[in-house]
């Protein structure tokens, strides 16, 4: 993405999660070179909403070395800390939500050098302050699309090495769980840490992952369970053109990303992580890169 259309995005863009614009150069140059938003020709009119928006965020941060549509993170600090110097402690400040996101293990959070215990109650995980973090002493980190997965991961079939995993909720449209600050919190430790996206088998999900800064896919062993039959119709699939797109035009893909793309092209049927859970699928790692 080069400077000009970024400036536009960070401009019109950055603030907005669902819109109506008249048609410009630089709106074009987001249908037709990203497949985000699509435009009206009888109106003349570019339509925007909230998925768009994450895509174009997951763009412009693979692109342009993890630059988000938002102020960079951390710089924005919490109002607490503006509290100390600023008579108005909303100044540039983050939201009390935005700073938070959804971690959880299978048996202890390891972060900051201390070790926090799972309460023997079914959870969702732990919401905790994304800036506060400054180790994270789990070595594999999953970046998780859907919040379900974030109470069951004592029923995932994974491999034996992420026994130990941090896994963290990619986050969704709600306000308390901001997708931006998951990805920021996930890319701030690929120098150190593995990190693994564990998504949807769907072109969304094949999408976030290649655009997540995952070196590693965990997704189901085999091309098998895509065919296993199950009550109603697929609609997914044909509701996810522009993520097709998406993969269409990203050539080569990873090999096993491919293959299973393919395989979901020729039956026309993705697969959710409900699907994974319920079935108990055998998952297993795959290269991204």
């Amino acid at each position: 993405m080069n400077k000009t259309l970024f400036e536009y995005c960070k401009k019109h863009l950055r603030l907005v999660n669902q819109a109506e614009l008249k048609v410009n150069a630089s709106l074009r140059s987001l249908v037709d070179q990203y497949s985000i938003g699509f435009i009206d020709h009888n109106t003349n009119l570019f339509h925007f909403n909230h998925k768009d928006k994450q895509h174009l965020i997951e763009v412009v941060a693979q692109q342009l070395n993890g630059i988000l549509l938002s102020d960079p993170y951390p710089v924005k600090q919490s109002r607490a800390v503006i509290a100390k110097t600023q008579r108005n402690e909303k100044v540039g400040a983050l939201n009390v939500s935005e700073d938070f996101v959804l971690l959880n293990s299978l048996q202890s959070l390891c972060l900051n050098q201390q070790i926090t215990q799972n309460s023997q109650l079914s959870s969702l995980g732990h919401f905790i302050c994304a800036s506060d973090i400054e180790t994270i002493e789990h070595q594999h980190i999953v970046l998780v699309e859907n919040l379900i997965v974030m109470a069951n991961l004592n029923r995932l079939n994974i491999p034996e090495q992420l026994k130990d995993a941090l896994w963290l909720y990619r986050g969704d449209a709600q306000a308390y769980k901001q997708t931006g600050t998951a990805y920021e919190l996930f890319r701030r430790f690929s120098s150190s840490h593995e990190l693994i996206c564990f998504s949807d088998l769907d072109p969304s999900g094949l999408q976030i992952c290649l655009t997540s800064g995952a070196t590693q896919w965990l997704t189901i062993s085999d091309k098998t369970p895509l065919s296993m039959a199950l009550q109603g119709d697929e609609k997914e699939w044909f509701k996810q053109q522009k993520a097709i797109s998406f993969l269409n035009d990203k050539k080569p893909l990873p090999a096993y990303c491919e293959s299973l793309f393919m395989q979901m092209k020729q039956l026309q049927t993705t697969l959710k992580q409900e699907h994974i859970l319920q079935h108990e699928l055998k998952l297993a790692l795959f290269p991204l890169i």
